[in-house]
């Protein structure tokens, strides 16, 4: 019998438990450890923080969901990873043999780092973790009743920016949605050298983008900015130029205050030697294991990553929920393959996406690969990135709560509901535009006559053009089809399509794209 252990029941490790349970053997074990009893999805944790949602939206009691699928739940701390005898020690004492150890732990926020950023304090606030972000909707609440200036920024060192921008946005439009907009100035005070660097270190057209975007929305930006102190309504400042020289040292008065702070790899890791690196990440291969302990595997933000490009002022490489999901992946795979004795697939290239939501409309952020040179790198705005990152929060949300077989169950035909939208619009329109829009892509696929017929009858029917509805159905056909799906085939399918979309990437191409209030 194999037992897998892993450590975190966050967007990392509950999906590597899942994954990795579904392709086990039935008397294969998977036990998750965790010192917190709830799943937090924590990409919704801005909009707690502007009361958009409620603890109960975002968060849940995952025992049951983990117990459904015959994974073990213990609620216990983290003490040590005693690797070379391959256990963990709990914060009881107590220990856990393993076969596979996979650490999704998260990593430590360095509050101590800028005196007086530690939320605790009540000088400013934070979104990094559930009760935080709680407790900056009470504050936000009482800080509207006398408004004044809001500084959303990021200490030195900050990996995780997009938050901040999302943040800032978020802010805004809540209090365009009052009517007090113009009472408040907003400034983003960032360590990037400038906005959309995102640890990336590629200067491209998304930069013009998130300024024009910043600027349309009356944000202003402070960047190469190391926050070196904060106090009660003053953020002390000290900006940095192009080489790094200091010029000058300055205070930011604010009323209201959200910081992002740069993270560090927790205490248990960094008792384990040669398991993490100077700042107790976990040193990773590009087959998520770590060199000196193959048997011990890591995902998420505990991930030791080198940074991108040199800047004046520290910038962390980044993370997203799609990177993480696709380390899960690799790393369920290559622990099903070293049982059988199979080749290990590599994490390589990575993959950095996110969304961000800007109020009523958002920005979606893609870099490919993550780590340079890159293929692509572009940024997307409209009103459909709102509603994209709502339907994520929930598709997210359902994949964590859903027992297996029951999505197959419970599935609702995406062709029905499609022809019922259509339907729906012939009747309120009369006569359809054109959804050739829809099709990306030529795909010649041989019919039957008949099928050709009720085809072009259908289009005919609904007055939407032949091509156009062929695509819709295919596309609804297809995920009617993975709704049928076991979780491994799943996988599978979603590894190929990654693929397949690596391998037609123009090689040394980069570029942006913009589509402005799309919908």
């Amino acid at each position: 019998m194999t037992h897998v252990v892993i450590v975190g029941a966050g967007i990392a490790g509950v999906p590597a438990a899942y994954a990795i349970k579904s392709r086990l053997a039935p008397s294969d074990q998977v036990t998750v450890v965790s010192d917190r009893a709830y799943f937090n999805f924590v990409p919704s944790n801005p909009w707690i923080a502007m009361g958009w949602r409620n603890r109960g939206d975002i968060a849940f009691p995952i025992d049951p969901f983990l117990e459904a699928r015959g994974i073990h739940f213990v609620m216990q701390g983290l003490a040590q990873i005693h690797a070379a005898s391959n256990q963990v020690e709990l914060a009881d004492g107590s220990r856990l043999n393993y076969d596979f150890l996979v650490l999704a732990v998260g990593s430590a926020p360095t509050y101590e780092e800028v005196p007086g950023m530690d939320p605790a304090l009540g000088n400013v606030h934070s979104v990094v973790g559930l009760e935080q972000a709680l407790d900056a909707s009470i504050a936000y609440k009482e800080f509207v009743k006398n408004p004044g200036p809001i500084v959303i920024g990021a200490a030195a060192g900050c990996a995780i920016l997009g938050p901040m921008y999302e943040t800032a946005f978020l802010v805004d439009a809540d209090l365009r949605r009052r009517g007090m907009r113009e009472r408040v100035t907003i400034t983003v005070v960032t360590p990037e050298p400038y906005p959309a660097h995102f640890g990336m270190g590629a200067e491209t057209e998304t930069k013009r983008l998130l300024e024009d975007a910043l600027a349309a929305h009356d944000i202003g930006t402070l960047t190469n900015m190391k926050t070196t102190k904060i106090t009660p309504g003053e953020i002390h400042l000290t900006q940095y130029g192009p080489n790094g020289t200091e010029i000058e040292r300055t205070t930011l008065p604010f009323a209201f205050g959200i910081y992002a702070p740069a993270y560090k790899g927790i205490a248990a890791l960094r008792r384990t030697p040669e398991l993490t690196n100077a700042r107790g990440m976990v040193s990773v291969d590009e087959y998520l294991r770590n060199p000196t302990y193959p048997n011990v595997y890591a995902a998420g933000i505990c991930v030791a990553q080198a940074p991108s490009a040199s800047t004046p002022v520290a910038v962390g490489a980044p993370e997203s929920v799609y990177s993480i999901q696709n380390q899960v992946d690799t790393l369920a795979r290559n622990i099903s393959a070293s049982i059988k004795n199979e080749a290990l697939s590599s994490a390589l290239p990575q993959r950095a996406k996110w969304l961000s939501d800007m109020g009523e409309t958002g920005a979606a952020h893609l870099a490919e690969p993550q780590i340079p040179l890159r293929n692509i790198n572009l940024i997307k705005q409209g009103r459909w990135v709102h509603s994209a990152k709502v339907e994520f929060e929930q598709y997210f949300i359902n994949k964590i709560k859903l027992k297996l077989g029951e999505q197959a169950r419970n599935a609702t035909s995406i062709v029905a509901t499609t022809l019922r939208r259509l339907q729906s619009e012939k009747a309120q329109a009369g006569t359809q535009a054109t959804r050739a829009g829809a099709i990306a892509r030529r795909l010649d696929i041989p019919v039957e006559r008949d099928a050709n017929y009720e085809l072009r009858a259908l289009a005919k029917t609904l007055n939407v053009e032949e091509k156009a509805i062929a695509a819709l159905l295919l596309n609804a056909a297809l995920k009617d089809a993975k709704a049928y799906l076991g979780e491994v085939a799943l996988a599978d399918m979603e590894r190929e399509r990654r693929n397949l979309i690596l391998a037609e990437l123009p090689e040394n191409q980069p570029g942006v794209e913009f589509h402005g209030g799309g919908t």
